[in-house]
């Protein structure tokens, strides 16, 4: 009997959802991850029968303001109608946009006071492959089968739709610290890469448009000032003190500096 496994991360809902919108909805997608101003919108959709945009908000856990979220997305939309009425050849009804936000969990308020042009569809992964939707207004049951092995984000995948140049940076990069090291666990995130050795995190790798590395130190010995202190800036963790933005020219002293992180916490 197949059982119920978490979402480890929204990226993993977000992308094969998108991918069966037509296949689940009957939706034309329009945007992924579109910004405006300081928002930015999962996914945009198109419902050609009603002539209407549908707004949809992934969740992979319990997320108690995602109402006034999706609500600040409408606004922005309707604020900003000429600059949405040229992402789509059709005659738009602003007035009829609908809201799907999709996630594992909601409470009884946010069933309760969800508006009429809110969907909220609870979303359940099995561990053979089975996602359920359940439409909590409708009732209403969507399923989808999916390739679990799809959704590991993979080195490929990171650098997909990358520049060439960030792609050699990055491989020159790679090189050069596994021919340091023999002893390191790589595990490929969402845009990023985090470098493990013994169980000790000694840096993140975030690759965008350009390459950050964020180590894991207290103190480095950063005698050319190439990094920057964003201990009260980073997210990538209490002890992610230095920031240096790779470029080819500095490969190897990336790479000092990692060597460094690993004295102070595998060597100690």
């Amino acid at each position: 009997m197949s059982q119920k496994i978490p979402f480890e991360r929204e990226y993993y809902l977000h992308e094969f959802t998108q991918k069966h919108l037509k296949e689940l909805f009957d939706l034309e997608l329009v945007a992924s991850e579109k910004q405006s101003d300081s928002l930015r919108l999962d996914n945009l959709a198109f419902d050609k029968k009603s002539k209407s945009f549908i707004i949809i908000e992934y969740k992979n856990k319990f997320d108690r303001d995602v109402l006034n979220q999706v609500k600040g997305y409408q606004d922005m939309i309707l604020e900003n109608k000429d600059e949405y009425s040229k992402l789509v050849n059709e005659l738009i009804d602003f007035e009829n946009i609908k809201i799907i936000i999709i996630g594992p969990q909601f409470s009884e308020k946010q069933i309760e006071n969800a508006w009429d042009n809110v969907e909220l569809l609870k979303v359940t992964l099995y561990d053979d492959g089975k996602v359920k939707y359940l439409n909590l207004k409708t009732d209403e049951i969507k399923t989808l089968k999916i390739n679990l092995d799809e959704l590991k984000i993979t080195e490929e995948k990171i650098l997909k739709d990358k520049s060439e140049k960030i792609i050699d940076v990055y491989k020159n990069f790679k090189n050069s610290l596994l021919k340091e090291f023999d002893d390191l666990d790589m595990k490929f995130l969402i845009d990023a890469v985090s470098i493990k050795s013994h169980n000790e995190y000694l840096c993140i790798v975030n690759v965008k448009r350009s390459i950050k590395i964020h180590y894991y130190a207290e103190n480095l010995d950063d005698r050319e000032n190439r990094t920057r202190d964003i201990s009260e800036i980073t997210t990538g963790g209490p002890l992610s003190n230095y920031e240096l933005t790779l470029r080819c020219e500095n490969i190897d002293y990336a790479v000092d500096l990692i060597k460094q992180v690993y004295n102070q916490k595998v060597i100690k």
